[in-house]
């Protein structure tokens, strides 16, 4: 990936033009809501991306980059907006500038132009998960399984699993499909076969004994053996080409239609009836029970539901909901929906049932308009052919239903239906087909062996095709079957694998910065198309982060995850990301132990975090996770954010000084103490006198924190001395007389005994005065902090609970010892 150097924005959203030095190191943005924070973001996304999430991800209606990506006094003038960036990119040691214009999102230039760094920047543009903004932290947590597998797998860049498992699903179900019809086919040449044959049964001895004595009346010899290419008409019509044929095998057609019509006499068979009513008193019930039919349609739909409550709106036309108390619902209808699958799968048994007879039917009565239409004169098949239709309407409404549970009406609609009783208008075409067969003269026996043996070759051969047919769709559907569980297998393997590391490292960053649940445990258990996320509740067991965290725990365990997730994706390829105000509900106890997280765990990311409150910048600051970064102020139409430098507290200080405005510099250095005693405070567990409203000022902090700073040093001097650690010791104690130095200069232990040097009163000393005791502090802060350049952080005390044990700073650089023997 890259480090971003610098940021040129032009008339992009509500920025008018901006420029941002980041010199490829962390950056914070820090202002007020409505201030341009997150313009500088979608900046960010859309110079890298061609894109903006927030105006193309879900439950955004009808916006759109190309019109309202522009400033809204450029929306007619989209190749005014256009963004550049300067960085480095650490793989291939060089600097890039990357242009685009919202006139042409798609298109980049790129300088200098070279293939390796195009191949970069094209590896961004479909991932834009390296910028993530709090209200896409629900996707990692909160989010139903199967989204959350989607989501997980395109950060890894795994979405092809995902894709293809839907591929091996949809192919497996149509292999399915075509065996089952395959299967009905064969089945009903079978039964033609034996409808030939007048045989209950086919059996190799029978077939053979009835083809020979057909073949005996023609004088033909006998056939011994039952092969796939045997010809039982051989030379038969050689030995009765004398004799005159009819065109129609009047004994087997006779008995086919006799057998058709016996069979519409009976009525519907038990089995069918059977299948039908329970069929049909489910789909009515179903029908009736709008819950029910909810759940039905629901089987395959409430999961794509719950997977699009992320936000607090409707995806589709934006009406606010309550997105928490509406995925409560859909969860609950979800687990009846998983009940519901038992109904659709009985359901789907029966009608598989009446597939295949409504299926039989319909092949029985166009053999019968077959025949109708042999004779002379011909009997018209109109009516036959229109009760043959309806049959395969309602077959196919029958499988349209299985393919889709919403087309419950026409699956009712089909099995209400009287379709094994035949319309009036078609039975009298039946009956006259039978009547007209039955009145054509008797054949001679020979003409009777050549039709019989014609259609015995014929129905054979059909046989023999469809079963071929048949076994080669069963063997299909079993090795889409076995390919498609075997994926599963293998795919989930490889994603348990790849989801335990990464719930181990997840675990690892949640625990450091929350220190207080030392035995917590996050799961990730990959399941086909879901993804489980677990996490351990003070020892009482595993849970969905929802479920007992706070939504500031939520919170941190979404970026947790989520760094978990890219480290792992990228490894030494994540050198940067964009964290958009994703920190505000961590307990303002936790902020210190993300930035040290920041800082320690991933040094060489680029990180650019932006936040409305000040403090939570400070934070960054202090604990050197940020040396630079940019406040806005305002923002008005006219000119977009208005831009204050965040410098230097020192620099700020010394510019007052020089303006000779002395009350200015004071304000700023006793807010800024005000600060960094609360730190230190919290960092030292100093003992302050509490305070109900938690209202503290400069002297309710500081004497207690440069306090608790030298006892802290001679506990270290006496754990060092007890140890047998002289060097060490002697390093403290001179660290120690340092201190003892430098707060003197700062006249802080004599503020409740002199007034005349307390902080209330800086205002009105004079500049030279003022700037030795601005000097002082500076030295004291300096003395206490780290001197290594890449920390530069304030030490604390660990346990953050119980007797201390070490002071140490995140490098580690700072490390005093303060057990003894």
């Amino acid at each position: 990936m890259i480090c971003i150097k610098t940021i040129h924005i032009e008339e992009f959203r509500g920025i008018r033009t901006l420029d941002l030095d980041l010199g490829g190191e962390n950056y914070g943005i820090c202002g007020p809501n409505g201030t341009g924070k997150s313009g500088v973001v979608d900046a960010i996304e859309f110079c890298l991306t061609g894109n903006v999430t927030r105006l193309s991800g879900q439950g955004q209606g009808e916006l759109s980059v190309r019109d309202h990506a522009p400033h809204v006094d450029q929306r007619e003038n989209p190749g005014k907006a256009k963004v550049t960036i300067t960085a480095t990119v650490p793989s291939l040691g060089k600097e890039i500038t990357i242009t685009r214009s919202v006139k042409n999102p798609r298109a980049t230039t790129i300088t200098p132009a070279d293939p390796a760094i195009q191949a970069i920047v094209d590896e961004l543009q479909p991932h834009p998960e390296f910028a993530l903004s709090r209200r896409e932290i629900a996707k990692y947590v909160v989010t139903p399984p199967a989204q959350r597998s989607t989501d997980v797998q395109n950060l890894l860049r795994l979405d092809h699993i995902g894709n293809l498992r839907k591929a091996f699903v949809s192919y497996t179900n149509k292999c399915k499909r075509d065996a089952e019809e395959a299967e009905r086919t064969r089945s009903r040449a079978e039964a033609d076969l034996k409808s030939a044959l007048g045989l209950p049964a086919l059996d190799r001895e029978k077939v053979l004994e009835k083809a020979n004595a057909q073949r005996s009346v023609l004088g033909l010899p006998s056939l011994t053996e039952l092969t796939p290419k045997i010809s039982f008409k051989e030379r038969a019509a050689e030995e009765g080409k004398d004799a005159k044929k009819s065109g129609i095998a009047k004994d087997v057609t006779l008995a086919e239609l006799t057998t058709l019509s016996a069979a519409i006499q009976a009525g519907e068979p038990a089995d069918l009836k059977e299948n039908r009513e329970s069929a049909l008193a489910s789909l009515k019930k179903l029908k009736d029970d709008e819950k029910a039919l909810s759940l039905a349609r629901a089987h395959g739909f409430i999961t794509t539901g719950l997977d699009l409550v992320v936000e607090d709106a409707c995806p589709l036309c934006d009406k606010p909901w309550e997105a928490d108390e509406l995925r409560a619902h859909l969860k609950a209808k979800l687990l009846s929906a998983e009940e519901m699958g038992t109904v659709l799968e009985n359901l789907a048994k029966a009608n598989g049932a009446l597939i295949g007879g409504i299926g039989d039917r319909a092949a029985g009565i166009r053999k019968a308009a077959g025949y109708a239409q042999m004779l002379f004169p011909a009997i018209p098949r109109a009516e036959l052919d229109a009760y043959a239709e309806a049959l395969d309407d309602a077959k196919a409404a029958l499988t349209a239903f299985q393919d889709d549970h919403s087309q419950i009406e026409g699956a009712i609609a089909a099995l209400e239906v009287e379709w094994w009783g035949v319309p009036a208008d078609a039975q009298t075409r039946l009956d006259e087909t039978r009547i007209g067969v039955a009145a054509l003269p008797d054949s001679s026996a020979k003409d009777k062996a050549i039709d019989f043996l014609a259609i015995l070759q014929d129905r054979y051969e059909r046989l023999l095709a469809t079963t071929k047919t048949g076994r080669a769709m069963a063997a299909r559907n079993a090795t889409a079957q076995k390919v498609h569980d075997h994926y599963n297998t293998v795919s989930n393997k490889v994603l348990e694998d790849i989801y335990d590391a990464v719930a181990k490292e997840f675990t690892e960053f949640y625990k450091a910065i929350n220190d207080d649940e030392g035995k917590f445990i996050g799961e990730l258990k990959a399941e086909p198309a879901k993804l489980s996320f677990n996490v351990d509740f003070y020892g009482r067991g595993t849970f969905p982060p929802g479920a007992y965290h706070s939504e500031g725990h939520q919170d941190g365990m979404g970026v947790c995850l989520y760094l978990a997730l890219m480290k792992h994706t990228l490894g030494d390829k994540f050198t940067f990301a964009v964290l958009d105000d994703v920190l505000m509900s961590v307990d303002t106890g936790h902020r210190r132990e993300v930035c040290r997280l920041l800082k320690t765990k991933f040094p060489d990311v680029q990180f650019i975090l932006t936040t409305h409150d000040r403090v939570w910048l400070q934070y960054m600051k202090t604990e050197g996770l940020i040396q630079n970064g940019q406040f806005f102020g305002g923002w008005n139409i006219e000119t977009g954010p208005r831009i204050w430098d965040d410098t230097d507290i020192w620099t700020e200080i010394q510019e007052a000084l020089d303006k000779d405005d002395v009350p200015r510099a004071a304000a700023l250095l006793r807010r800024y103490l005000e600060y960094i005693s609360a730190v230190l405070a919290d960092n030292l567990r100093a003992q302050v006198e509490y305070r109900g409203d938690s209202n503290y000022d400069l002297g309710d902090l500081l004497p207690s924190t440069i306090s608790r700073w030298k006892d802290r040093l001679e506990k270290g001097i006496k754990s060092a001395g007890r140890w047998g650690h002289d060097e060490v010791k002697a390093a403290l104690e001179a660290k120690l007389a340092e201190a003892n130095t430098l707060i003197q200069k700062t006249n802080a232990e004599r503020w409740a005994i002199n007034k005349s040097v307390h902080f209330n009163e800086w205002e009105n000393f004079t500049n030279a005065e003022f700037k030795e005791v601005a000097d002082a502090f500076k030295a004291l802060l300096d003395h206490i902090r780290c001197t290594n350049s890449k920390c530069g952080g304030y030490p604390y005390l660990t346990p953050r609970k119980g007797a201390s044990e070490q002071l140490r700073c995140s490098c580690g650089t700072i490390n005093i010892n303060l057990k003894t023997k």
